[in-house]
């Protein structure tokens, strides 16, 4: 079994370093983001993103903290839950920060991601 927190840091090391092939890499074909402003359909519209259209591109993600579950939980999920997703092996969330090339905190944030075979299969995002 994929270590779920080892891949959700890789997402934020290939998003920094802009190693878009390896950030295609984890995602799983259908993979959506889900965040309060859009929500981005398909691994290769997500990279596209992350290439061309983010608002700023020197930043940097801190993570704070990684928690776990190596596991599907069996509880039961709202039918419209992003991240409800029927093969999913484990979920991992991730609080932390986005930096600014400068050193400032832009925002924080909370990432919610579901795992399935190996590769993320869905993330929710939430900003303060």
């Amino acid at each position: 079994m994929t270590d779920a927190g080892a891949l959700a840091r890789a997402y934020y090391r290939t998003i920094d370093d802009g190693d878009y092939e390896s950030l295609r890499d984890l995602l799983a074909d259908d993979f959506a983001q889900h965040r309060p402003d859009r929500t981005l359909d398909g691994a290769d519209a997500f990279v596209r993103f992350m290439r061309e259209e983010r608002p700023e591109t020197d930043t940097t993600h801190v993570v704070e903290r990684v928690y776990r579950t190596e596991e599907a939980t069996t509880a039961t999920a709202a039918a419209d839950d992003p991240l409800a997703t029927a093969d999913a092996d484990a979920y991992v969330a991730v609080e932390g920060w986005l930096e600014r090339a400068g050193g400032e905190t832009w925002f924080r944030f909370v990432d919610t991601f579901a795992v399935a075979d190996g590769r993320l299969a869905a993330l929710t995002t939430y900003t303060m």
